[in-house]
């Protein structure tokens, strides 16, 4: 009985030890990762900053400016956003364009992010 139950807890201890040694090896670490963005014709510093904040996705509430009742003055932009090491063989990084239109009335968020395009780059080891 004695003998059992001390197999048992050396196989429990190995089962242990062999799934803490291989979980070990497929995490990702999110702190290797960082992401770059530019944005293209734009012409507000201000709204640089709003673009950039949405596609962080920090800028989530979009109030609406008083003028902005009866329609937006829209403008349209670019937005490159590059996420380095973002796969774990080369390439390794992703590269999304994105078409931005936004309203240009200031204290006015509207804005449209469209996903142009996506593919993998060579832009880091």
């Amino acid at each position: 009985m004695k003998r059992a139950l001390l197999k048992s807890f050396a196989i429990l201890m190995i089962i242990c030890l062999f799934i803490s040694t291989v979980s070990g090896f497929n995490v990702k670490e999110k702190s290797e990762t960082f992401t770059e963005i530019v944005v293209i014709d734009v012409n507000d510093i201000q709204k640089e900053y709003q673009i950039i904040a949405t596609l962080n996705g920090e800028n989530l509430i979009s109030p609406m400016n008083l003028l902005c009742i009866f329609g937006h003055s829209l403008s349209e932009g670019r937005a490159i956003t590059t996420d380095h090491r973002y796969w774990a063989t080369s390439p390794r990084c992703r590269e999304t364009t994105h078409k931005v239109v936004y309203c240009t009335r200031s204290g006015c968020d509207y804005m449209v992010i469209t996903q142009l395009t996506q593919m993998a780059i060579r832009c880091c080891a």
